[in-house]
C-alpha cells in the first residue's frame, strides 16, 4: 500500500518551472505516482481555461481545484463539480469599494454556468474610459480567456455565478487599497494581495493582484471536500506549494511541503522544504516520499 493517499500540487512556482512549463523530471515523477496508485490533484489560483495547455502537457485527466479553492472542476471537460460562489450583495459591495479607489473590477465567473470567464466592470470614478491594466490584458490575451465588459455591476447577467472579485495594479498603489477594502469588508470575504504571475513580462514592474473570495474559501476547504468524495484520509495527504493561497493546505495537510522559493508565510507553516521550482523540487519530494522498487523500498 502506498504511504500516501493523495498529492496536492500547486502550479505556478511549484510544479511549473520559471519558464511556465512542467519539466521532464516533474512529469516523470507524476507518472511514478500514477503507477504506484497515488492520487494526484492540481490546486491552483488559475481557472481551468487558464491551465488547459498545462494539463494537456502532463496528460492530466483528473479533477482540478481552481480559483484558489473557489471551484472544483473536471480537468478534462471543464464540468463544474463543486463551487463556492460569492453572494451577489457582497460582489456588489466589493466592486463598489474597488471603484471608489478607481480600479477596474475583474469578476471571475463559473465558466460552465456563465459561458465566459471574466466580467469586467469599469470604474465610474476614473477620469479616462475604463481599461485593463497591461498585465491583465497580457494575461487574458495569452490565456485566450473570454471576457465581457459592463458599466454597472447591477447589469451583471450572471449575478449568482461569481467566484472571485479582483483588481490589478502596481504594489505601491494597490497596497493602500487592500488595507481600506480589508477594513470595510472585515471577515465577510477572504482577501489576498500578492505578486502577479510573471508580471514583469508585461510591464517590468512590481505588479500585484488583490483577490476577494467568499468567506472561508481556500484550497484546503476544497481538498477536504475532494477527500470526502474519494475516501481519502486528510492525514494521508501531501500538499506542495509556494504562494499565499497555499498557506491553508500546507498548514492542514498530513504533510505540508514548501518550495525553496516559497513565500515566508508558507515556509513558516510547512513541515518540510523541498527544492526550488527551477530545480525540480516537486520531483525530489515525490521520489523521496514514494520511492520506487528500484530504490530498494516498497512503494
Amino acid at each position: 500500500m502506498p504511504p500516501w493517499d493523495l498529492f496536492v500540487l500547486d502550479l505556478d512556482g511549484t510544479l511549473l518551472g520559471p519558464e511556465g512549463s512542467v519539466s521532464d523530471a516533474n512529469q516523470q515523477a507524476l507518472a511514478h505516482l500514477r503507477a504506484t496508485g497515488v492520487d494526484v490533484l492540481i490546486a491552483t489560483g488559475r481557472t481551468r481555461n487558464e491551465t488547459i495547455g498545462i494539463l494537456d502537457s502532463i496528460d492530466y485527466r483528473g479533477r482540478m481545484i481552481g480559483s484558489g479553492g473557489a471551484i472544483l472542476v473536471d480537468g478534462e471537460t471543464g464540468r463544474t463539480i463543486h463551487r463556492h460562489p460569492i453572494e451577489r450583495s457582497l460582489v456588489r459591495e466589493a466592486v463598489e469599494h474597488l471603484h471608489q479607489e478607481e480600479h477596474t473590477a475583474l469578476v471571475l465567473k463559473d465558466h460552465e454556468a456563465a459561458g465566459y470567464d471574466y466580467l469586467l466592470v469599469g470604474s465610474p470614478f476614473a477620469e479616462a474610459d475604463p481599461e485593463l491594466h497591461p498585465v491583465s490584458s497580457w494575461w487574458m490575451e495569452s490565456m485566450g480567456v473570454e471576457c465581457r465588459w459592463i458599466e454597472d455591476i447591477d447589469d451583471d447577467p450572471h449575478p449568482d455565478d461569481s467566484l472571485r472579485v479582483s483588481s490589478v495594479g502596481e504594489s505601491n498603489i494597490l497596497a493602500p487599497t487592500t488595507a481600506r477594502v480589508r477594513t470595510a469588508l472585515g471577515t465577510r470575504m477572504e482577501l489576498q494581495q500578492w505578486a502577479a504571475v510573471t508580471s514583469s513580462h508585461a510591464t517590468g514592474s512590481d505588479v500585484h493582484i488583490l483577490e476577494l473570495f467568499a468567506g472561508g474559501v481556500d484550497k484546503w476547504s476544497m481538498i477536504e471536500f475532494y477527500c470526502e468524495q474519494h475516501g481519502h484520509d486528510p492525514a494521508r495527504v501531501v500538499a506542495i506549494g509556494d504562494g499565499l493561497n497555499d498557506v491553508g493546505m500546507i498548514r492542514s495537510a498530513g504533510l505540508g511541503i514548501a518550495m525553496a522559493n516559497a513565500d515566508d508565510a508558507v515556509l513558516a507553516v510547512a513541515d518540510e522544504v523541498t527544492g526550488h521550482h527551477g530545480q525540480d523540487g516537486v520531483a525530489s519530494a515525490i521520489h523521496r516520499l514514494v520511492p520506487s522498487r528500484a530504490d530498494g523500498a516498497s512503494s
